[in-house]
C-alpha cells in the first residue's frame, strides 16, 4: 500500500507516534514494523465482534464460542499454582466462571473480591454444560465511561503476533498510525483502473480494513470476515498489481537479453531421446518437451515453469531439454535439494545419456577431494554436458565452459536468490565473452494453485503434466486414529514384507520431544528400536538428516538393495527415495505434516504401478484435524490438494524464501481474493502496453511503489536473467 516516499510522518519512525518507546520499537522492528508506513501496510488477520455488550443472563441460550463482552462483579478467584486462574462474576444473582491458563503473578490482584471488570472473550460449554469464559480480554479500560450503555467495543482488529508486544499496544499504535497518515498515503492505482474496478481509495480502505464499522450489517461482516469487503479487495488488488507490473518489466527485460540458441533439429533430438528412455513418453510430456524445445531453439532465454504431480514424469521432460542443449554444445547443470534425490538423479540420467551421448556428471559434498577436481576439470572444459548436484553448484570454485541451461529440481526446497546464484554459476547472467543469458527450467513435484504461480512465478511461463504414465495406480490412503490402529497399520507392513515388497515409515522427529499437552512426538530413533524386534524377522533401517552423507548413501542403496525392508526415515524421504519395490508407507502423527507434504510423502510407494497403500496415523481427536487428514485420504489430486492446502494455511515459506512482492493482505486468505490475480495481470498488461517505461506523470506513484516493493530487492529479477 505504500507509495511514494515523502518528508512525511509515514516514513518516521514508530517513536514519532505516541505510546511508542524504544523499547517498543526495538521489539517492532525485530518484526519489520520500523516506520509508521509499516504500522498501516500491518494488516489484521482478522476480527472479533465485541459489538453487543451481554448481561451474564443472556450467555447460557448462546452458541458455543460466541464472542462476547461482559461487565460484571468479581465474587472471588482461584489460582492453581500459576498454571490456572479461575475469576467468578456475579450480575443481579448470576454467576459466570471466566478461566486463565498460565495465569501471570499479577492477575490475581486484578481480580480482587469486590472489583467492577469488563471482559471480552469466546464462550465455551463446560462439562457439566453450563458456560465459561476462556481466556478472555480484559477491556475494563476500554470500557470506561459506558457504565450506563448497552454497546461494548465493536469490531476489534486482531493483529498478528509481535513478541513481547502486547496486543493492545500493537492495536493503539495502529489506530493512532490511521488517525494521523492514513490521508497521507499516495495512492498507486491508476484513476481508470480503480474506477473500471469499482475499489475505493486507498485512505478510505486502510481505515476501513484497521477500523471497521460497528454498524455493518450481517452481510458486511460476513463479506470483512471472510476478506472480500471492498477494502480489503482494494488493498489486495494493489499488492497483485504492483507485483504484476513488476513481472511484466521483467519479462520485458528477458525478452529483450539473448540467450543460449539450440540450433538443431529437435524432432531428431527428441527421437533420440525416446530411444533412451526405458518407457514411452505421455502425450503430456511430449507436448511439454515440444513447448521446451520452442523455448530453447529461440534466441529468447527460456524461462518455464514444469509443475507436475507426483510421479508425473517431470525428469524424462528435464533429459530432452540438457540434450538438445548439449546436442547444441552447450552444457546444463541441474541442482537437487539433497544428496539422495542428486545421486539418484545422477544414475538415471548417465543411464539414459549413455544411450543418447549425453555425458553426465555429479557433483555434491559428499565427493572425495579427487572426485571432486576431477568433475569440476571436466565442466571447466566442457567435457560433461549435464551436471547433477546439490548447493554445490553454487560454490564459487565452480566453472562451466559453456552454460546454455540451468534447472532447478524440487523448486520449494530453494530460495529465490539461490536458484539466481545458479544461473550465475562461472559468472554467467549474462556470459561475459557472449553476453548471453542461460536459459531457466524450474521443476516442481508440489502443485502450485495457479493463483499463487501467476503472482510468485509470473515471470515464467507455466507448463503442466495433468497426467501420470501408464501404469501407475492411485495410491489407497487409510487414515487410522489410535493405537489399535497403528497396529493395524503395522500388521500390513508385516504382510507387504513377507511377499516380497518393501514399505516405509516416517515420523516428523528424529528424537523424541516432549509437545506440552499434546504429548511426544513419534521420533524415528525410538521407532527404529521399536520395530526391530516388533517386526521380525523384517530387516528393518534408519534415515534421517543428521546422518552424513556417506551413511544416507549407504542405508539408500541397502534398501534399494533390498538388504533393508522397511525404512524407518523422517521426512528426508520427501523427494529421492525412488524404490520400485515400495508399496506400502506408514506415517506417523500425520497431522504434523502439511497436506501437499503428506501427498509427496505417500508418492514414494506405487512407482512401478503395483497396489499400494498409505496409511495416516494420528492420535489426534480434533475434528478439525480428522477432517484435514480425510480430505488427504479420499484425495488422489495433487492440484486438489494443493489449492485446499492453500486454503487451510495460506502460502506460508512454501517457497523457502518468499518471493518479493508476495505479501500483504491477498496472502491472508488466498483463495478468497484469487479472482484478484487474473484481473491484476490483465491490468498490469493494458497498462504496460500503452506506457513500458511508466513515464506518464499519472503512473509515476505506481513507478515508485514498484521500485520500492519490487525492483529494489528483486531476487525474482535476478531470477529472471
Amino acid at each position: 500500500m505504500a507509495g511514494a516516499p515523502t518528508p512525511s510522518l509515514l516514513d518516521q519512525p514508530v517513536t514519532a507516534l505516541a505510546g511508542a518507546g524504544p523499547v517498543t520499537a526495538a521489539r517492532l522492528a525485530e518484526r519489520g514494523l520500523e516506520s509508521v508506513r509499516d504500522l498501516l501496510d500491518f494488516l489484521p488477520l482478522g476480527y472479533q465482534d465485541f459489538r453487543a455488550l451481554y448481561p451474564l443472563s443472556a450467555l447460557a441460550g448462546l452458541p458455543e464460542g460466541q464472542m462476547v463482552v461482559v461487565r460484571a462483579v468479581v465474587r472471588r478467584a482461584r489460582p492453581f499454582f500459576r498454571r490456572l486462574l479461575d475469576v467468578y462474576l456475579e450480575q443481579d444473582g448470576v454467576q459466570v466462571r471466566a478461566r486463565w491458563f498460565r495465569p501471570n503473578a499479577g492477575m490475581v490482584k486484578t481480580y480482587a473480591k469486590g472489583n467492577l471488570v469488563a471482559l471480552a472473550g469466546s464462550l465455551r460449554r463446560a462439562k457439566d454444560g453450563t458456560v465459561e469464559l476462556i481466556q478472555p480480554r480484559n477491556v475494563t479500560a476500554l470500557m470506561a465511561g459506558q457504565a450506563g450503555e448497552k454497546s461494548g467495543l465493536g469490531l476489534r482488529p486482531r493483529y498478528p503476533v509481535v513478541e513481547k508486544v502486547p496486543g493492545r499496544v500493537i492495536e493503539k499504535l495502529v489506530t493512532t498510525a490511521v488517525e494521523q497518515a492514513a490521508g497521507l498515503v499516495p495512492d498507486v492505482l491508476p484513476a481508470g483502473v480503480a474506477k473500471r474496478l469499482g475499489l475505493p481509495s486507498i485512505a478510505d480502505s486502510l481505515r476501513q480494513v484497521h477500523q471497521p464499522d460497528a454498524s455493518l450489517s450481517d452481510e458486511k461482516l460476513a463479506e470483512l470476515l471472510a476478506g472480500q469487503a471492498p477494502a480489503q479487495r482494494r488493498l489486495a488488488f494493489e499488492d497483485l498489481f504492483v507485483v504484476q507490473v513488476g513481472l511484466a518489466l521483467e519479462r520485458d527485460r528477458a525478452r529483450r537479453a539473448a540467450g543460449w540458441r539450440c540450433d538443431v533439429d529437435g524432432e531428431e533430438v527428441l527421437a533420440s531421446a525416446r530411444a533412451a528412455l526405458p518407457f514411452v513418453l505421455t502425450s503430456g510430456q511430449e507436448r511439454a518437451i515440444r513447448a521446451l524445445f520452442a523455448d530453447l531453439t529461440s534466441a529468447t532465454p527460456m524461462q518455464r515453469l514444469l509443475q507436475g504431480d507426483v510421479g508425473s514424469g517431470k525428469t524424462a521432460v528435464a533429459f530432452a531439454a540438457a540434450l538438445l542443449v548439449g546436442r547444441s554444445g552447450g552444457q546444463s547443470l541441474l541442482m537437487a535439494p539433497t544428496e539422495v534425490l542428486a545421486e539418484q538423479h545422477g544414475r538415471t540420467l548417465a543411464a539414459w545419456g549413455g544411450k543418447a551421448g549425453l555425458r553426465v556428471g555429479v557433483l555434491h559434498a559428499g565427493l572425495d577431494a579427487r572426485e571432486r577436481r576431477s568433475v569440476l576439470g571436466a565442466v571447466a572444459t566442457g567435457d560433461i554436458d549435464l551436471l547433477v548436484g546439490t548447493h554445490a553448484l553454487l560454490e564459487q570454485s565452480l566453472r562451466v565452459a559453456r552454460l546454455g541451461l540451468a534447472i532447478v529440481d524440487e523448486q520449494h526446497r530453494f530460495g529465490v536468490r539461490q536458484r539466481a546464484a545458479l544461473r550465475r554459476a562461472g559468472g554467467w547472467i549474462p556470459d561475459e565473452k557472449t553476453g548471453m543469458v542461460p536459459h531457466l527450467l524450474v521443476l516442481s513435484a508440489t502443485p502450485i494453485p495457479r493463483s499463487l504461480a501467476l503472482t510468485a512465478y509470473g515471470d515464467l511461463e507455466l507448463t503442466t503434466l495433468d497426467e501420470s504414465p501408464p501404469g501407475r495406480q492411485i495410491v489407497a490412503t487409510h487414515l487410522g486414529v489410535g493405537e489399535a490402529a497403528r497396529r493395524e497399520a503395522l500388521a500390513a507392513v508385516k504382510a507387504v514384507v513377507a511377499a516380497g515388497g518393501q514399505g516405509f515409515v516416517v515420523c516428523p522427529a528424529i528424537i523424541e520431544q516432549k509437545q506440552g499437552r499434546s504429548g511426544r512426538r513419534a521420533s524415528a530413533l525410538s521407532r527404529f528400536r521399536e520395530l526391530g524386534p516388533l517386526l521380525a524377522p523384517t530387516r528393518v533401517g534408519l534415515l534421517h538428516g543428521q546422518m552424513s552423507s556417506a551413511e544416507q548413501q549407504e542405508v539408500v542403496a541397502a534398501f534399494r538393495a533390498g538388504k533393508i525392508d522397511v525404512l524407518v526415515a523422517t521426512t528426508v524421504l520427501e523427494v529421492g527415495v525412488d524404490v520400485p519395490r515400495a508399496s506400502i508407507i506408514v506415517i506417523e502423527d500425520a497431522e504434523r505434516f502439511g497436506l501437499a507434504q503428506l501427498h509427496q510423502l505417500r508418492g514414494r510407494v506405487g512407482r512401478a504401478g503395483q497396489e499400494s497403500s498409505c496409511f495416516l496415523l494420528t492420535g489426534a481427536q480434533n475434528s478439525e484435524i480428522l477432517d484435514r487428514l480425510t480430505f488427504v485420504a479420499e484425495t488422489s489430486d495433487g492440484f486438489r490438494i494443493a489449492e485446499e492446502d492453500l486454503r487451510r494455511r495460506g502460502p506460508g515459506e512454501i517457497y523457502g524464501e518468499r518471493q518479493t512482492g508476495v505479501v500483504g493482505l491477498w496472502l491472508r486468505n488466498p483463495t478468497g481474493v484469487a479472482g484478484l490475480v487474473e484481473k491484476a495481470r490483465r491490468e498490469a498488461e493494458v497498462l504496460f502496453a500503452a506506457d513500458p517505461a511508466l513515464a506518464s506523470p499519472e503512473s509515476s506513484p505506481l513507478r515508485q511503489a514498484v521500485e520500492a516493493r519490487w525492483l529494489r530487492r528483486r531476487p525474482i529479477a535476478e531470477e529472471a536473467g
